[in-house]
């Protein structure tokens, strides 16, 4: 058994305490065959969803709510690079776990910000693509919710690549567009995981004006809806890069804090001021990720590392710290 599937064994036996013996369900994890080459590039590639697809995603409510939990497929993360195979015991794991801390700190400060936007709502963000935003959001995602009392809800807002729900598998499946366009409620679209401590919300089907919805009144009275009813969760948004469309500047309005990834030696300066220029750091507390940075360690064989997140607005800038 790798340290991810130990891991995962690990919180499903942890929820069973939680819950008192009440017939939790485990925790599965899913031994599929490996991605073939370029796997990750195929699964960023955006699709046009077929007949087939298109009947699956829009099956009713009542099927959807008796749906078994998303099993994840941990290998398929693996195989992508998004995790090492000992997670645990790599650099990688902890240092998105020093990443998480100030944005859980904040997330569920002990006096919120008066009128301010709702600091459990994270935007994480690039400047330009490629960077690795989503592979952030994943890391980020899955050392939160090894947290005793976190629940963490995955949101893909980049309604057009849909990078993470095709990682996830969910790529086929309605979600927030579908909900943006009325076509269904929220509760209807938010897939519960073999985690219980993990919810994810695909981006639905591609739509071509992405920036359209996100501006739209339903998705502010979404985003309220989902910061009200869901305050004692972090709500994670993988968003699209800042400078590749408006959609990430839309997004920023809803969210209290952003975490903005740089890729080490790649991204330039006036890159970076041009993307927090779209933010309005008075509002949204905004933080810095330096990704693939020399002396850490990214993927088996790589030779990669993470700054830590650092706020932008009080003049702090992303270290070299691992």
């Amino acid at each position: 058994m790798s340290s991810i599937e130990k891991m995962m064994e690990r919180l499903a036996q942890q929820e069973k305490k939680k819950q008192n013996g009440s017939g939790a369900a485990s925790a599965s994890v899913v031994v599929s065959a490996p991605l073939p080459e370029r796997a990750v590039e195929k699964l960023a590639q955006p699709q046009t969803s077929g007949p087939v697809e298109e009947s699956a995603a829009h099956e009713n409510s009542a099927a959807r709510r008796e749906q078994k939990p998303l099993e994840l497929q941990l290998d398929r993360f693996v195989a992508a690079g998004y995790l090492p195979a000992d997670y645990e015991a790599s650099r990688q794991f902890s240092e998105f776990r020093q990443i998480k801390r100030p944005i859980l700190k904040k997330a569920f400060a002990k006096e919120p910000v008066e009128g301010g936007l709702p600091r459990n709502m994270v935007m994480i963000s690039s400047a330009v693509p490629g960077e690795g935003k989503t592979f952030c959001a994943i890391n980020l995602t899955l050392n939160m919710i090894l947290e005793r009392d976190i629940t963490v809800m995955l949101m893909d807002v980049d309604c057009m690549r849909r990078s993470l729900s095709k990682i996830f598998g969910v790529e086929a499946l309605p979600g927030l567009v579908e909900v943006l366009e009325g076509d269904r409620n929220i509760e209807d679209v938010i897939i519960n995981t073999a985690i219980p401590k993990l919810k994810i919300l695909p981006a639905g089907r591609a739509h071509q004006h992405t920036a359209e919805l996100l501006a739209g009144d339903r998705m502010k009275r979404l985003a309220k809806e989902l910061a009200e009813r869901y305050s004692d969760r972090i709500i994670l948004m993988d968003a699209p890069p800042l400078l590749a469309a408006n959609d990430a500047e839309i997004i920023s309005h809803y969210a209290g804090q952003a975490m903005i990834v740089v890729e080490a030696g790649k991204t330039s300066q006036s890159l970076i001021q041009q993307a927090l220029a779209c933010i309005d750091t008075t509002q949204t507390e905004t933080g810095l990720v330096l990704n693939k940075r020399l002396g850490g360690i990214l993927a088996e064989n790589d030779s990669y590392g993470y700054g830590y997140y650092g706020d932008y607005h009080s003049g702090d800038e992303a270290s070299g710290k691992g």
